[in-house]
């Protein structure tokens, strides 16, 4: 008798609890140089993508990395951390990749996966995230062949705006959550962002469904605040 394929379904209910995590820092500088200049700017962003154990991943991480650089930049450190996913510990593997901020309507360089696309508007800057192939395929393309095939939670995009101009900014977000706070229609409010200031930005599950999909989503603007 073998206990090996009893202990895969014991280990399907952690798995199913996991989620893959995007998170990145928006400078606003960065996205006015991009209008500016009319291509793409890249920023750091950091991929994490879950596994099975930490020792599945510290024995697959280099095959992951090689894997990923062939759908997006990859720089830095890959490393395997244990991080808190919906009360419980989640093992992901985390590497180093980048989001590229471009003027709305221009193509992105390849290879890539995280594109944000800014378009000004009536004095405001308008931002959509957008993911250039479905996060299905991407964990499908990075996984071990051996690896078990399970479903996963919506992502988690974690988005940090900076104000890094030079002056205080009013910024209009919604259907996001803010802070750790859920922003809605029937909330919403502009925040004010002054010099130097920032503001952490999550999508919903719904919103994060959409984006794994390959749609664009609107989830901020700002203008100089008056």
């Amino acid at each position: 008798m073998t206990f090996k394929p009893f202990a895969a379904l014991l280990a399907l209910p952690l798995l199913a609890a996991c989620a893959p995590e995007v998170a990145s820092t928006v400078y606003l500088a960065d996205v006015q140089s991009a209008l500016d200049k009319g291509e793409a700017v890249s920023v750091p962003a950091l991929l994490r993508i879950p596994q099975g154990g930490e020792d599945d991943c510290k024995k697959g991480l280099a095959a992951l990395v090689e894997k990923l650089r062939a759908l997006a930049p990859v720089s830095g450190k890959a490393q395997c951390i244990s991080k808190d996913q919906h009360g419980q510990g989640t093992q992901l593997a985390e590497v180093e990749t980048a989001v590229q901020i471009v003027p709305a309507g221009k193509a992105v360089p390849g290879p890539n996966l995280f594109v944000i696309e800014a378009a000004p508007r009536d004095g405001s800057t308008r931002l959509s995230f957008r993911m250039l192939k479905p996060i299905g395929e991407v964990i499908k393309a990075v996984q071990a062949e051996d690896s078990m095939q399970v479903d996963f939670d919506p992502s988690f995009f974690l988005l940090s705006l900076n104000n890094d101009g030079a002056g205080a900014v009013n910024v209009d977000l919604a259907n996001v959550y803010v802070d750790g706070k859920p922003m809605l229609p029937e909330n919403a409010r502009p925040v004010t962002l002054e010099r130097r200031g920032a503001v952490e930005i999550r999508f919903s599950d719904v919103a994060s469904s959409y984006v794994e999909a390959g749609n664009s989503y609107f989830f901020a603007s700002y203008r100089p605040k008056a």
